[in-house]
């Protein structure tokens, strides 16, 4: 892993050992590979403003021989989807704080891609589902069923980005003469969230207590049936506690920080 900016070595350098960074941080300070890769933010830093070089922020992923296999890209560099929340993507890795709910019909555990975050970071609540031998759980699009559905409860602390289902397969019933869409065996389900600052505390208002946990909650609807019986709707309350990590506000020296 490797990070590009148009800062200077020197500041870059200052960073990484405050952070304790040890992966490279590239040093593009005439915006040279930002151009070549056609990244060069002109529209939030035109010409003459003090920034001008930056690009829009984004991260490349690349498998074993370099081939890019996924680019992923915000509005501001506020917010950003973390490494951890982009492997979740490619069902790469499980989650931190893994809890297990367990049915009759299916194992459920959920988990997320970071057991911390900072304002600004975009993570990912993962529901790892193993369906029992012949059950399945219905999808969206089915009639007359209950299809799986996973609803985050609204939360100050975060925006909520939309709920990535699976594929699901066509399941043929015959003495219904009935085929509906379901999800069998192993499956994953995510809800992205982006963490959002806390807010402030009106003029003359004492401090408040600082934010350490984000408790996020949801409800899990789902209907599953086997070849032979089917049963009554269900649903689960679902929970996740994200620690909330103080943002990085410390500068470089202001000599480091001059551009030439």
């Amino acid at each position: 892993m490797a990070a590009l900016s148009y800062d200077s070595a020197d500041v870059l350098r200052d960073f990484a050992q405050r952070r304790g960074i040890t992966f490279p941080l590239l040093s593009d300070p005439e915006s040279r590979v930002i151009r070549a890769f056609g990244l060069l933010n002109e529209i939030d830093y035109p010409v003459g403003n003090a920034a001008y070089g930056v690009p829009f922020p984004g991260t490349f992923v690349t498998d074993g021989r370099g081939v890019i296999r996924r680019k992923t890209f915000e509005r501001t560099y506020q917010e950003r989807r973390t490494a951890a929340s982009l492997l979740v993507a490619d069902g790469a890795m499980p989650g931190e704080g893994s809890t297990v709910v367990q049915d009759a019909q299916f194992t459920l555990k959920t988990s997320a891609s970071n057991g911390e975050a900072s304002t600004g970071q975009r993570i990912t609540l993962i529901l790892d589902f193993e369906m029992g031998p012949r059950m399945h759980a219905y999808a969206p699009g089915v009639k007359g069923y209950k299809p799986l559905a996973f609803r985050l409860d609204p939360h100050p602390l975060v925006t909520t980005h939309e709920v990535v289902l699976p594929e699901s397969t066509p399941y043929r019933f015959e003495p219904l003469n009935e085929t509906v869409p379901v999800f069998e065996g192993a499956f994953r389900v995510t809800q992205d969230v982006t963490v959002l600052a806390p807010p402030r505390p009106a003029a003359g208002a004492p401090a408040a207590s600082p934010i350490t946990d984000i408790h996020l909650t949801g409800t899990l609807d789902y209907q599953t049936c086997s070849d032979t019986l089917c049963h009554a709707p269900g649903t689960a309350a679902l929970r996740w506690t994200i620690r909330l990590k103080p943002l990085d506000r410390e500068r470089a020296p202001e000599a480091l920080r001059r551009r030439p």
